[in-house]
């Protein structure tokens, strides 16, 4: 599971490679301004800069909405994730300085010029960077249920839009204008600012919501109809740390977070999902049947414990109670005395 250490260490990657762009962008145009020299060594230097570091930027892009965005990934699966990424930008490195030093007319005219050609390899690399982060985040954030992480995916997915936008502006319009860099700052800010807000909403264990989401979640507007709110608490929780050490209480904890995500993948509606405290997990969500979602709950339970391999003396259980909430948050508290109620009496016939 990406956590919000590599989260920042990916976003910082991408600030940084995004303001190396710039400077090699001004330093472009300054060659292509004659402020520099301008001869067929500062030309080939200026565009091979860019057309290396257009990738890379577009590559930072991909690679932070695809792990920032995925919870399931290990982290074998995202060092190999990056490393067959980065596999075009090295080819291209390679390649272009062998093209340029075989065939430099083929790509500058006689006024130093890049050729039509160099703009399609300039750019189609990058742009499938883009256009794929673009498609995969918004096919997975209208595929969700939560909320706040379909608004994720929606933010970084907004990225490539505004970038192909700006990119095709600068070069139809004005070169030496920003255009590019303008639109990448500002989209680099608002993402930023996505960031910190899910830092205040999100629980750093599990990456769910925390109860500063949920009381948020409680006062919006929105229409309910036989919406419950189910209580989950780990059984035997404070045995597992005491008998197993804390790093596996953590690992406890986080299974049954990713059970709960994935139980939430067969429910209508809109849910929210959050960890309420210690060991207690808060699932709202619409349905009519409350009882195949606590047994759904529990199925997705014993799959993640299969597959994550845990060993314990311990079984790692849930009990859960619910209780039907009528939307009002004036009700809430009622509604999470019953099901706490209720979880306890699970727990007394478990």
């Amino acid at each position: 599971m990406p956590t919000p250490q590599l989260k920042y260490s990916l976003f910082k990657n991408l600030v940084r490679w995004h303001i190396v762009y710039f400077l090699s962008d001004a330093l472009w145009s300054l060659v292509s301004d004659g402020i520099l020299p301008k001869n067929i060594y500062t030309v080939l230097l200026v565009n091979y800069l860019n057309s290396i570091l257009l990738p890379i930027v577009a590559y930072s892009c991909f690679v932070f909405s695809e792990i920032t965005t995925r919870t399931e990934m290990t982290r074998e699966q995202i060092e190999w994730f990056q490393t067959k990424l980065r596999i075009p930008i090295l080819i291209e490195m390679i390649l272009l300085p062998i093209s340029y030093w075989l065939y430099p007319g083929f790509w500058l005219d006689e006024n130093l010029e890049p050729r039509g050609l160099y703009y399609f390899v300039l750019l189609i690399i990058p742009a499938s960077y883009f256009i794929m982060a673009t498609v995969r985040g918004v096919l997975r954030g209208f595929a969700l249920k939560d909320r706040q992480n379909q608004r994720t995916y929606l933010v970084v997915a907004c990225y490539t839009p505004g970038v192909v936008i700006a990119g095709v502006a600068q070069l139809f319009f004005s070169m030496t204008t920003p255009i590019f860099c303008f639109w990448c700052t500002f989209i680099i800010l608002f993402v930023y600012l996505h960031l910190q807000n899910q830092l205040i909403s999100t629980d750093s264990l599990t990456m769910l919501n925390n109860r500063n989401r949920l009381n948020h979640f409680l006062h919006q507007q929105r229409e309910v109809k036989n919406t419950y709110v189910f209580m989950v608490d780990v059984d035997h929780f404070k045995q597992i740390n005491d008998t197993c050490g804390h790093s596996v209480g953590d690992k406890a904890l986080v299974l049954v977070a990713q059970a709960l995500k994935k139980s939430c993948e067969h429910l209508n509606g809109s849910v929210f999902l959050c960890r309420y405290g210690g060991d207690e997990f808060l699932l709202l969500a619409p349905t009519e049947k409350p009882s195949a979602v606590v047994e759904q709950i529990r199925e997705c339970l014993r799959d993640e414990v299969v597959k994550w391999g845990v060993s314990c003396s311990f079984a790692i259980a849930v009990s859960v109670g619910y209780a039907l909430w009528n939307g009002s948050p004036d009700t809430f508290k009622d509604c999470l005395v019953e099901a706490d109620k209720k979880m306890y009496e699970d727990k007394r016939l478990a």
